[in-house]
């Protein structure tokens, strides 16, 4: 059930080059990657997993609410986060010019049916 939903938010976004659902522990659960050379996208998403613990224990400290989306742009891509629920969010990789609108979109539409998956 994962692997048809990921694949086909990887799909429909223009500039998407990789998409995994993860634990806060690093370890992906599924994903699927395009093929792209530039980068390595496994290490990308244990690494961001990192820093998303960090903003995650921020968040909590401040009292703000559940965290929901998280964007890292940088030169070369743009890397959009969603969390699930507290143990897991799904990462979805762009290169610098793809669309970030509907890849937030598509992030938000399905991830009710990934929660519902987790369960």
């Amino acid at each position: 059930m994962f692997s048809d939903i990921l694949q086909d938010i990887l799909q429909e976004t223009s500039g998407g080059i990789g998409i995994s659902l993860m634990g806060y522990d690093g370890i992906a659960i599924e994903q699927h990657l395009a093929e792209y050379e530039a980068v390595d996208l496994q290490l990308l998403a244990v690494e961001y997993a990192n820093v998303l613990k960090e903003v995650k224990r921020a968040v909590e400290v401040l009292d703000t609410g559940f965290m929901e989306e998280v964007t890292v742009k940088t030169e070369k891509f743009l890397v959009v986060v969603r969390a699930l629920s507290e143990e897991y969010f799904v990462v979805l990789t762009l290169t610098g010019d793809g669309n970030f609108g509907k890849a937030r979109y598509l992030l938000m539409r399905d991830a009710p049916k990934l929660r519902e998956a987790l369960s």
